[in-house]
């Protein structure tokens, strides 16, 4: 007996000689045992062995395995050594404890693939092919085909890490590819221009299908290419391959393939034509229904399947918006997707109730959030500056005659504008007929004479700063003027009596001059604003009666513009120069240097007005 433990301690002669050193210091452990278990844990027997003999043992918890073994007279030692080496645990003795785990996994290194000559052979006389391959790379080997032959082999990705074992020796080359695929799995196919490619071959009538007593309804020798496998990288997710297949016959036999339970209300009709890979169950039932009178709902134990109006698949949802309003929404719905369902508008709560198959309102539902986005708020700064410089000069002499008798009056300072009266222009001439033989005489008393040396200048500028705001593509306006008013005398004349009677009536009446703005702004996804702007501006001028209208300019500007989120730019300018430069006087003596001053008057003005519109958008959300 101790001889056959000692040939399991060889392997670990290491840890052989830690447990003989440990041995001196705790006897337990060259104490025999005499036990017979079946069906008890691993860690139970290793503590009861540890109590019985006053060791001092720590067991990991993952040593749940359950053991069957009999020892008579056996070292606890050489027991512990066993369970190690049968049990592939891990000692470790620290101080006076044993230590048991569960051995840590061996770590897999990836298999190294090493080239090697991959045997081709081709003969350019008679375009023969030979093939010598043990489970060589498909890729390689395409390679290689290809640079001997000049014939150019194409993989599909599906198939390029696939091994291939074939031998074929000197057949005809479309023959040997024939030949390989076949023996592979694959398919080869030559086009037009002489290309070679190599598929996955078509998927065919699966054969437990046939073997189960043809399960999937067909005819016995129809045709029929139909296959379902569970997919190699997921085995909980489906590959299908059918071409013309029942609907209904594809679903039982994939609820059989991936063990899903399903109940069905209506069996659904048609057939279906489909290959695809790496289905779950519920995604496969969504294309086979997708775009017929069926539907399912996916239960919390099964799969319900029938009419899209049938009691057990009919369902009510209030779908609520978060960012926008229902009224603005509800116009833009599709009349297709709410056309077999009940729609009504919950205002309160900003939402829709809707009524009908679970699987329409959740297409309504998907469409309803595709656009219940942040519609954009765009805050529009309008900064107008309207600049007018005016500048005149007036001088010269007047003189005439009224229908009374005019007084002297007028300003001295700072600009010379005076009215002289007959009694003080005969003032002046009286005084200037004492002085020898000079003798003027007088004037009448109506008499009058206006002399004028007056310059004025003015700068005016008017800065209009109006801020509005919108959502994106809805228009704001914006509105600032002023109402001045008129008198409008309106005659009334009634022939009924005799002779006429005439009514005169005053009537004021009131006109604007207004600054309007009206703003559309569209933001697109990369935060450019579009705008289009039209500003009318209106000034009240001069009145050619007190009573009458007064004057109005107008000036208007529209444009369109696409500008940057907080970038200000300069919509447009008008600038306007105008100049006047009159005089009237007496012929000739008005052309005369320095005398004619006192036989003309004249005036000359000068004036600049600009006008200047800035924009600034500026977007939240």
């Amino acid at each position: 007996m101790l001889l056959s433990f000692s040939v399991f301690a060889q392997p670990n002669p290491e840890l052989r000689a830690e447990l003989d050193s440990l041995a001196l210091i705790q006897p337990g452990l060259n104490e025999q045992v005499q036990v017979s278990i079946s069906g008890v844990m691993l860690s139970d027997f290793i503590s009861t062995i540890a109590l019985e003999h006053n060791l001092n043992v720590s067991v990991d918890d993952q040593l749940n395995k359950a053991v069957v073994t009999n020892f008579h007279d056996a070292l606890v030692k050489d027991v512990f050594m066993f369970l190690v080496e049968k049990h592939d645990l891990k000692l470790e003795i620290i101080g006076s404890i044993i230590s048991f785990k569960k051995m840590p996994p061996k770590e897999e290194l990836p298999e190294v693939y090493i080239p090697k000559e991959i045997k081709v052979t081709y003969k350019q006389e008679n375009e023969f092919l030979s093939l010598d391959l043990k489970r060589d790379s498909l890729e390689l080997v395409a390679e290689e085909i290809t640079r001997k032959s000049n014939k150019n082999v194409v993989l599909s990705p599906a198939v390029k890490d696939k091994k291939v074992s074939v031998y074929i020796e000197n057949r005809p080359f479309l023959q040997t590819l024939e030949m390989l695929g076949k023996s592979n799995g694959l398919e080869v196919t030559e086009d037009e221009n002489g290309f070679y490619f190599i598929d996955v071959a078509q998927k065919s009538v699966n054969a437990n299908n046939s073997s189960n007593g043809n399960s999937n309804g067909f005819k016995p020798g129809q045709s029929v290419d139909y296959g379902l496998a569970l997919n190699d990288a997921d085995p909980n997710k489906i590959d299908v391959a059918a071409n013309d297949v029942p609907i209904a016959n594809i679903i039982e036999d994939a609820s059989k393939l991936m063990n899903k339970k399903y109940f069905m209300y209506d069996l659904p009709t048609g057939n279906a034509t489909l290959d695809v890979e790496g289905f779950d169950f519920d995604e496969l039932l969504s294309h086979l229904l997708n775009g017929s009178t069926f539907t399912h709902v996916k239960d919390e134990k099964l799969f319900l399947i029938g009419s899209r109006n049938g009691e057990g698949l009919r369902g009510s949802e209030l779908i609520q918006l978060q960012n926008r309003t229902i009224e603005t929404v509800l116009e833009f719905i599709p009349a297709d997707l709410m056309a077999d369902l009940v729609v009504k508008k919950f205002v309160e709560l900003n939402g829709l109730i809707v009524t009908g198959s679970r699987f329409d309102i959740k297409e309504l539902k998907e469409f309803i959030t595709s656009i219940d986005v942040v519609v954009p708020m765009v805050q529009i700064d309008v900064i107008i500056v309207q600049t007018r410089k005016t500048s005149g000069i007036s001088t010269g002499i007047n003189a005439g005659i009224s229908d009374a008798p005019v007084a002297t009056e007028g300003t001295v300072f700072p600009g010379l504008d005076m009215t002289f009266g007959a009694e003080t222009i005969n003032g002046l001439l009286n005084a200037l007929n004492g002085f020898g033989i000079i003798n003027l005489g007088a004037v009448t008393p109506n008499f009058y004479a206006t002399l004028q040396a007056m310059e004025s200048n003015s700068m005016i500028e008017i800065e209009s700063t109006p801020k509005i705001a919108t959502l994106n593509g809805h228009e704001a306006s914006f509105t600032v003027g002023e109402t001045d008013y008129y008198q409008e005398e309106r005659v009334a004349i009634n022939p009924s009596i005799s002779g006429g009677n005439v009514t005169q009536n005053r009537v004021w009446k009131s006109t604007d001059a207004n600054l309007s703005i009206l703003v559309t702004p569209y933001v697109s996804s990369d935060e450019y604003v579009t705008m289009t702007i039209s500003v009318d501006q209106q000034d009240f001028g001069g009145r050619v009666d007190p009573t009458a209208p007064p004057n109005k300019t107008t000036q208007t500007f529209t444009s369109l513009i696409r500008v940057k989120n907080g970038e200000m730019i300069l919509l447009g300018g008008l600038e306007k120069d105008s100049k006047e430069d009159s005089g009237s006087g007496t012929p000739i003596l008005s052309r005369i240097p320095v005398i004619k001053w006192f036989f003309s008057s004249r005036k000359k003005e000068k004036e600049k007005v600009k006008l200047h519109v800035f924009i600034k958008p500026t977007v939240t959300y």
